[in-house]
């Protein structure tokens, strides 16, 4: 288990495609449901930008929210903790999370600490990563990964009314595709599998994919239907920031109030290899670009 751990460790550090405990969604309401500290935040930090664009464009106004969101100044990592330092940590259990605190991190920080060690990190560190919701986050402002940043965009999407039917607006579970491949030649189970978790939103007709980490889109395929996500085949999508990276994508939300249930390490490589977050078989068929 340590060695996994360790693997995973080194394989998503380099780059934003953080995977984020086991709780089944009839369970609890979902992770990007509105409350009011995401209406307070949608009001008086993303609203007054948006009233000042001169552009009433949608997708204009969408894509201002992503780069509100991720903003050094009016986002949501403001005080965010490099993951890395206390999952290590945590895993080795040389030195105590609190003592790590004591010497590092602000008050704030310390405090969020030691919440999400206690409510995310006790099945598996790596949780925290999938398990906290867009509440959590935005009220934290502590986001370090794309799960976190695609949560907290729909969600304030919903707050600020910006999208009319629930199904013009998903949220998007995909894999990297070369590691999909590894894992399924080998027909490994506990090979890591890392991804990128992003959102579809309805424009004109035609289904785009908003990279809510990166503040940038891509436009699906034509005739692309979320809701034919349906293994074998796979579904691919690529973004100007990771311009080396194909992501497959696994499992799409039935509207904007579905969070497709990767809510833990475990869920999401179930996701990966099956399109459902408890079924570890490998369904999908190994992907080969000439075939997209």
């Amino acid at each position: 288990m340590k060695n996994k751990s360790f693997r995973y460790l080194s394989l998503i550090i380099p780059l934003c495609f953080f995977l984020l405990s086991p709780v089944f969604a009839q369970d609890r309401p979902s992770l990007m449901q509105v409350t009011p500290i995401i209406r307070h935040y949608a009001a008086t930090s993303v609203k007054p930008v948006l009233d000042s664009c001169a552009s009433r464009d949608r997708l204009g106004l969408l894509l201002k929210i992503s780069d509100i969101l991720i903003n050094s100044k009016t986002g949501l990592h403001v005080n965010a903790i490099k993951p890395s330092t206390y999952i290590i940590y945590d895993k080795l259990e040389k030195i105590k999370l609190g003592f790590l605190a004591a010497f590092s991190l602000s008050p704030e920080q310390k405090e969020i600490l030691k919440t999400w060690r206690s409510k995310y990190m006790q099945h598996d560190p790596a949780d925290v990563f999938f398990a906290p919701s867009a509440d959590d986050i935005v009220k934290t402002r502590a986001a370090f990964g794309c799960s976190h940043y695609a949560r907290s965009f729909i969600a304030v999407v919903k707050a600020l009314g910006l999208i009319d039917d629930p199904e013009d607006l998903r949220y998007v579970v995909s894999c990297k595709a070369d590691d999909y491949n590894r894992a399924h030649a080998a027909r490994d189970g506990e090979m890591t599998i890392n991804g990128h978790q992003f959102a579809l939103v309805k424009q004109n007709s035609r289904w785009i994919a908003i990279n809510t980490s990166k503040s940038e889109w891509t436009a699906m395929p034509e005739g692309f239907s979320p809701d034919g996500i349906i293994s074998p085949k796979n579904i691919s999508v690529r973004f100007e920031s990771y311009p080396d990276v194909t992501f497959l994508i696994r499992k799409v939300g039935k509207d904007y109030n579905d969070d497709c249930d990767d809510d833990s390490l475990s869920n999401l490589m179930n996701i990966y290899r099956s399109g459902e977050a408890h079924d570890s078989h490998f369904k999908w068929d190994e992907f080969a670009a000439a075939n997209e």
